[in-house]
């Protein structure tokens, strides 16, 4: 196996949108996520997250292997080039790569501090807050968060909604107040 990855090159890599090959199909995540994506784009004029790309048989031509909506976000934002993570190898190997990637991926999480925790609470506890912009609030359970408020930390919220729940919550939160 390491055979394999030994004679793969990868780096970062600015590309043209029109040069890469992108598959049919619609990006996974909902039209104002990605409308919220398309905002960021154009106000940093950059993305922070690469898409992986491989290379093809034709000269300056990339193969869009991940990273669908963020490619199709670019589109939308009217860029003109977007950086991905150029993986020199074959399709098949490339593929491999790409699953080793998806596994660290999963490792680098939102880190949540103190101060993010605070916010978090307070937007819970707002009356104007529109809890179904964090992903993951639908409108059930915007009902039994508001039907359970106020929140004193997160031990309320968890000992409320369960352990997990509210963590992730808190993590689209900031992610929403990333975005905007």
């Amino acid at each position: 196996m390491l055979e394999d990855f030994q004679k793969i090159e990868t780096k970062p890599y600015l590309v043209a949108v029109n040069q890469l090959e992108v598959p049919p199909g619609k990006p996974e995540v909902s039209k104002a996520e990605l409308e919220n994506i398309s905002q960021a784009l154009q106000t940093w004029s950059t993305n922070f997250s690469l898409p992986i790309a491989c290379l093809t048989d034709q000269d300056n031509s990339y193969r869009l292997l991940t990273g669908l909506p963020i490619y199709q976000a670019a589109v939308n934002a009217g860029m003109q080039r977007i950086w991905v993570f150029l993986i020199s190898a074959d399709q098949r190997d490339t593929e491999k790569a790409i699953e080793q990637a998806l596994l660290q991926s999963k490792l680098n999480q939102i880190i949540l501090d103190s101060q993010d925790m605070t916010n978090f609470i307070n937007f819970l506890n707002d009356q104007k807050s529109d809890l179904t912009q964090i992903y993951g609030i639908g409108d059930n359970y915007a009902k039994q968060i508001i039907s359970k408020r106020p929140y004193k930390d997160l031990k309320d919220l968890q000992k409320k909604h369960g352990n997990k729940r509210p963590l992730n919550w808190a993590k689209g939160y900031k992610k929403m107040k990333s975005a905007i």
